[in-house]
């Protein structure tokens, strides 16, 4: 009787470099794809987390991670292409949740300098680049982004430009 195959679980988030490298190299060392690409998943997610980092440079994090390490074998397993989206569901959390945070902080700041009384045309000058660096300005979802972290993204960017 065949055995059940044993996907891993998703990966921790916010442990240091080493953890990871640790990780992966035992997962190499055992043969399991499939927990090398959670660990470079939760690594390149931790990365893109570090708060001394531009958006652009998070963002390359984040896009590596879905490009590289989220995308199934071919032909995958129903449970293997599970894991895999929930790997992607990861990423996109954690994305979402940073530009979320970078979202609502410039709106707050916008927000209290219309209140100054400064017009909203020079506030939308403003809102218009950090938005298209954030989000872009299309109407199209970024692949990064889940729907309702950019549904939210829009409702708080389409206020200022």
């Amino acid at each position: 009787m065949p055995q059940a195959r044993q996907l891993p679980s998703m990966p921790p988030i916010g442990r240091p470099e080493s953890f990871y490298a640790q990780q992966i190299q035992f997962a190499d060392k055992i043969g399991d794809p499939h927990m090398h690409e959670a660990f470079k998943v939760g690594q390149y997610v931790t990365l893109a987390l570090d708060p001394s980092l531009r958006w652009e440079s998070r963002l390359k994090y984040f896009d590596h991670a879905l490009r590289r390490h989220c995308v199934p074998p071919p032909l995958p397993d129903e449970d293997v292409w599970m894991f895999y989206r929930q790997l992607s569901d990861l990423v996109h959390f954690h994305c979402g949740e940073q530009a979320l945070k970078m979202a609502s902080a410039k709106d707050d700041e916008f927000a209290q300098r219309l209140a100054q009384g400064e017009p909203r045309e020079q506030i939308a000058e403003d809102a218009e680049p950090f938005f298209h660096k954030l989000a872009g300005l299309g109407r199209d979802k970024p692949e990064h982004f889940s729907e309702d972290d950019w549904r939210q993204l829009r409702l708080i960017r389409d206020q200022w430009v």
